[in-house]
């Protein structure tokens, strides 16, 4: 049955380049193509305005506003510390983009509203048709992932003031997360940990999985230019403004990578991804190591990589890099965090080190047996053929939209 579909993100989904935008990008893709979607959103840079011309292509229609972020986060702090409610909710919540939404609805009929990450579920609980025709259609909710669990695990890396700052948003957003698995019909998470970790904190019968997959025409063995690297090279990417990240390759550059410095000559290790805070952008002074900023493609990267690494010590959901990598053929070496999610055995295509000797031990044999690393990288990518592509990870929801 076709649906028309209201979907509600948080930001523009596009272009998919980064965790959230690549999950609400092609599940948008994935629903255009057997359902009517009109689309909402939040653009948070002047620059994603170029990006509106794609999301029209997919969608009947679509509805945005552009938000400053420096001012949003100012008035939003201001805004929840004054009441009971956590921070995220009024930054990513716009008056605007309600009244368009409202209007939209005054003369149309929708038959689901699809909600992208918690704090779109304002634009339902403030619509003026809350009361009328939301209430008589199913509401979806992706959760993605358990957001709270993440402010919990900031808190207790950090000093205070933070750790007050960021117990308190992640006690009120565990509240919300509670309402939402209450009021809506369905709510998704991308993994079975963290269906069982929402579990933990509260009981929800409404809960599905709809792991994350990965494009494998895009990232593939052969996609990418080589680059003429000075010597065997170990890549990092990931989005360098955001904290997770940071930590990682701090721990790797501080603990790590000295250890395999000493025993393979020559090494590098490279830090790709845009916005590198000021404590990556440091670790350019060290020896070996490279911080590249934005780059135009990454599989330029990826291809040119002999190790790809994911050291995450804080991680929620299913890292997407890791999925990335496996699907270019790279032998990847991760820590148990950035394993979560992943439908692969240890050895795999991938091995789990649990210590930073663990870590280093295995980078080093890789780097020094190009047959396991080419076994790995053949592995890798049989392993996503096999257990991540779209297609196969969303068959969910075109179940869950029949009404099976």
């Amino acid at each position: 049955m076709r649906n028309r579909i209201l979907f509600i993100c948080h930001r523009i989904p596009y272009p998919p380049n980064k965790g959230d935008k690549i999950r609400s990008f092609n599940f948008i893709r994935h629903l255009a193509g057997n359902h009517e979607v009109y689309l909402a959103f939040l653009v948070d840079s002047k620059d994603d305005l170029k990006n509106i011309g794609p999301l029209e292509k997919l969608s009947k229609n679509v509805f945005f506003e552009t938000i400053s972020p420096k001012i949003k986060k100012a008035t939003s702090a201001m805004k929840a510390l004054l009441t009971s409610q956590p921070i995220s909710i009024p930054y990513f919540y716009s008056n605007a983009l309600q009244r368009k939404i409202d209007r939209f609805l005054d003369d149309h009929v929708i038959d689901t509203v699809f909600c992208f990450s918690s704090p779109t579920a304002e634009y339902i609980y403030r619509s003026r048709h809350y009361n009328g025709m939301l209430k008589t259609i199913p509401w979806i909710m992706d959760l993605i992932d358990v957001d709270s669990h993440k402010w919990r695990q900031y808190a207790d890396t950090n000093s205070q003031p933070l750790r007050w700052l960021y117990r308190r948003e992640a006690d009120y957003l565990l509240q919300y997360e509670r309402q939402i698995a209450k009021e809506f019909q369905h709510t998704l998470l991308v993994s079975e940990s963290e269906k069982k970790l929402l579990n933990r904190y509260f009981p929800a019968s409404n809960t599905e999985v709809i792991c994350n997959g990965v494009d494998l025409q895009h990232f593939s063995p052969g996609q990418g230019i080589i680059r003429h690297n000075t010597g065997p090279t170990i890549v990092f990417t990931g989005a360098m403004d955001y904290w997770p990240n940071i930590d990682g390759v701090q721990w790797f550059a501080r603990d790590i990578f000295p250890q395999i410095q000493k025993e393979v000559p020559n090494v590098q290790f490279q830090i790709v991804g845009s916005k590198p805070s000021p404590e990556v952008k440091n670790l350019a002074k060290n020896t070996g190591i490279t911080v590249t900023g934005f780059v135009d493609d990454v599989r330029d990267y990826f291809a040119s990589a002999d190790v790809c690494v994911i050291p995450l010590r804080i991680a929620r959901g299913i890292q997407n890099k890791v999925l990335e990598a496996m699907a270019m053929g790279k032998a990847v070496v991760c820590s148990e965090e950035a394993m979560e999610g992943i439908k692969a055995d240890p050895g795999e295509g991938l091995i789990v080190a649990k210590d930073s000797a663990a870590f280093a031990h295995a980078v080093i044999r890789l780097l020094n047996n190009n047959t396991d690393q080419q076994e790995m990288g053949r592995k890798a990518r049989a392993c996503m053929e096999k257990n991540h592509s779209w297609a196969k990870s969303l068959e969910n929801l075109d179940l869950l939209l029949s009404g099976q």
